[in-house]
């Protein structure tokens, strides 16, 4: 490994942060201007009269007006700046829960391909509580009231619109994982180098047919100048509980206990409460993300709920060959990511394509 691993690293790209960087410069909040809410209205209603299936219609079918700026708001954030934005005022009051899941489809197809979550390969998942259990071999964050691990989530982007808040808890956390990478480096670089190394991880019981239940791949991977993390422990976990998944190294382990450990600290992490109408996007090759436990209100119609959408992003940056493993496909502006799990069928591959014409996308 060169002593210039990380001076080396594209300019171009989102930048290490800590806190006190988020509090000084507040541009990764965006407030939806009135143009941009209205715009957003009137596209949401020429799909609603078009009659075309929700899980076939791409940006092409929800014709937003006045938007560039914001996509581009979006793209500019994700990719050069922090790594995340939060935009505010997303126009969802009013409206019938499946209208508000029409607006946000349409918005997040307008920003890339949607890609399948779950075991049910759903291409857009409702995060409530319903009694999951979180820590389990099976075990997933979205359907528990849980405090998580921090992680990141199976492709460039994830979205989280924020429909209810919780009564108490579920605030959102954020860090930087290049930043605790860099500082790990400069530390003690062979445990970046550890991680750099492929680990194995569990499918959680979520994969496909012709998938074997885990997968392998590095934490870190640098490809051309671009730095991407991999950090989901809750998978590495329970990946030896599979016929020919190995546990980590303990170097690997003590690299991880770094990740854990710094992830907690103030000195990494800011914490921010989603409200509703709020939607937070987060880079998942820089940024790892968690949510404290949270109580719900007792009325079914006020529990916390959100929705949240995996993305594939045109223009998105080239991955190790290591990490095709686990994102199917490591090429820049390639459809990549996701879980295919057990019901990837020929409708949701039908949608793929289209939603890849639409953004210019390699798509296998």
């Amino acid at each position: 490994m060169s002593v210039h691993l990380f001076s080396s690293m594209r300019a171009q790209q989102p930048k290490p942060w800590r806190p006190d960087a988020l509090r000084a410069e507040t541009n990764w909040t965006r407030a939806l201007h009135e143009k941009e809410r209205l715009g957003l209205q009137k596209g949401l209603q020429a799909f609603l009269v078009s009659g075309v299936e929700l899980e076939q219609a791409t940006g092409a079918d929800f014709p937003f007006e006045g938007v560039d700026d914001l996509i581009a708001d979006i793209h500019q954030q994700l990719r050069h700046q922090f790594g995340f934005i939060v935009l505010k005022g997303f126009p969802i009051e009013g409206l019938k829960e499946e209208d508000v899941k029409a607006l946000y489809w349409g918005f997040t197809n307008h920003v890339g391909v949607l890609r399948p979550q779950g075991k049910n390969s759903a291409l857009m998942n409702h995060v409530k509580n319903v009694g999951g259990v979180y820590r389990a071999a099976g075990g997933r964050g979205y359907n528990t009231n849980a405090e998580l691990d921090f992680h990141v989530d199976f492709a460039d982007y994830v979205g989280l619109l924020c429909i209810n808040d919780a009564k108490s808890g579920g605030i959102s956390r954020i860090c930087s994982s290049r930043q605790i990478i860099e500082d790990m480096y400069q530390q003690a670089p062979e445990l970046v180098q550890a991680l750099m190394q492929p680990l194995y991880y569990s499918r959680q019981d979520e994969e496909a047919a012709d998938e074997l239940p885990y997968y392998r791949t590095p934490v870190v991977g640098i490809e051309e100048g671009w730095f991407s993390c991999r950090f989901t422990r809750n998978h590495i976990r329970y990946a030896d509980r599979h016929e020919g998944a190995l546990a980590p190294t303990d170097r690997q382990n003590q690299a991880m206990d770094w990740i854990d450990q710094a992830a907690q600290s103030d000195r990494y992490t800011f914490d921010m409460r989603l409200e509703p109408g709020d939607l937070q996007i987060l880079n998942n090759h820089v940024t790892l993300h968690s949510r404290t436990a949270y109580e719900d209100y007792d009325e079914p119609e006020r529990k916390r709920s959100l929705l949240r959408s995996w993305i594939a992003t045109p223009n998105s940056q080239p991955l190790s060959p290591l990490m095709k493993d686990a994102f199917h496909d490591h090429r820049a502006g390639a459809v990549r990511g996701g879980i295919k799990g057990q019901q990837f069928d020929e409708s949701k591959q039908t949608y793929t394509r289209k939603a890849a014409q639409f953004h210019g996308m390699l798509v296998d």
